[in-house]
């Protein structure tokens, strides 16, 4: 009897245990999912609070292709990862998400400088006899500086085979150097601003004096109206013979996930992204330029030093391939009009006729 009496309170006692389990485990697991959507919260605040205009993608958005050496870009590849170009057209209401595998608490290391971007090209402008041709190659290398956010540097190289003309003594060959130092900043949401100086030597090498040494800049500033709208101004600086200052002022819409339209003197641009999987995008474009530059030169007929200014405008379409593993090729076609060719002794000016363009270029 003691033993029957000891086992219905054995039985009793297990039998509370478990309706207690069972009554506390529902509480302890709301609680604990109370705390994960708190901290989810708090972290979805934080980073809606950090993020502006975030691309799409982990990589940078879709990058122009460059102007003229000597002509630097409004819009150009870093002003776009740094703007988050294109951005995510979120509808009203949804955050963004943190990406995964990303540790913000761990301790890295931070090198001091680090290959960002390596940029190959080659444009031609076919001519011959007085109609001048141009075959160029451009290399250029962009290293930034982690410890410094916002700042790159990028050393430039470029080689131009002159084709003409016979009327009057151009060098066979000027070339391009330049070191650009350039600096993106932030300033809020809404507000963001870019500084460029970039001095170089545009000359023949033998005609490396003052008139050879150049500067050229940007100074923009960034407004974010919407998740889809931008509005850019500023100036562009050449220290070009023929111009000096260029403005700067324009505005970036999207129009869908896949079109956008850069209303922006002196580039305007309107792409349409025609195919995306899982290994590439490939866009479709057309553009407008303004190209050419300034070079120190010794005239052959004469040994005299002199400055030759080449300057066209050109309407362009091409297309434009990235690919997940962070290669971009870029293929376009154009016509190139209002050539004309200047010295600053004005001894042998004349006006070229209009010429097709091909370009292909590489980053990588």
């Amino acid at each position: 009897m003691l033993f029957q009496s000891q086992q219905a309170v054995f039985r009793g006692i297990t039998l509370c245990v478990l309706i207690l389990s069972c009554i506390a485990g529902p509480v302890n697991a709301q609680k604990g999912a109370s705390r994960l959507e708190e901290a989810d919260s708090t972290k979805a605040r934080s980073l809606r609070h950090r993020t502006i205009f975030m691309p799409r993608d982990s990589d940078p958005g879709i990058k122009q292709i460059s102007q003229s050496p000597q002509v630097p870009n409004v819009l150009d590849a870093e002003s776009r990862e740094a703007l988050g170009i294109p951005p995510q057209l979120l509808d009203d209401g949804q955050d963004w998400a943190e990406p995964e595998g990303d540790c913000i608490d761990c301790e890295t290391f931070v090198p001091l400088v680090s290959h960002k971007s390596a940029t190959a090209s080659t444009t031609w402008l076919p001519g011959s006899g007085n109609e001048l041709g141009i075959f160029s190659l451009a290399f250029s290398e962009t290293a930034e500086f982690p410890r410094f956010e916002g700042f790159t540097t990028t050393p430039r190289f470029g080689v131009h085979y002159l084709n003409g003309p016979v009327s009057t003594d151009l060098p066979a060959r000027v070339y391009d150097t330049s070191v650009a130092f350039r600096w993106f900043n932030k300033v809020n949401e809404k507000w963001s601003y870019e500084l460029e100086v970039a001095p170089g030597v545009y000359s023949d090498f033998k005609n490396v004096t003052s008139d050879s040494l150049r500067i050229t800049g940007k100074g923009l500033a960034y407004y974010v109206h919407s998740r889809a709208k931008q509005f850019v101004f500023g100036v562009v600086y050449l220290d070009r013979e023929d111009i000096s200052l260029l403005p700067a002022a324009g505005m970036i819409m999207w129009f869908s996930e896949g079109s956008r339209l850069e209303l922006i003197f002196p580039k305007p641009k309107f792409t349409y992204r025609i195919e995306k999987d899982e290994s590439k995008e490939r866009w479709l474009y057309v553009s407008g330029e303004f190209g050419g530059g300034s070079w120190g030169i010794r005239r052959g007929s004469t040994g005299i030093d002199d400055v030759a200014t080449y300057s066209d405008l050109r309407l362009m379409g091409g297309v434009e391939t990235k690919h997940t593993n962070g290669m971009i090729s870029q293929f376009e076609i154009g016509y190139v009009f209002n050539r004309k060719l200047e010295y600053k002794s004005d001894i042998g000016n004349y006006d070229i006729s209009p010429t097709g363009m091909v370009r292909y270029q590489l980053t990588f």
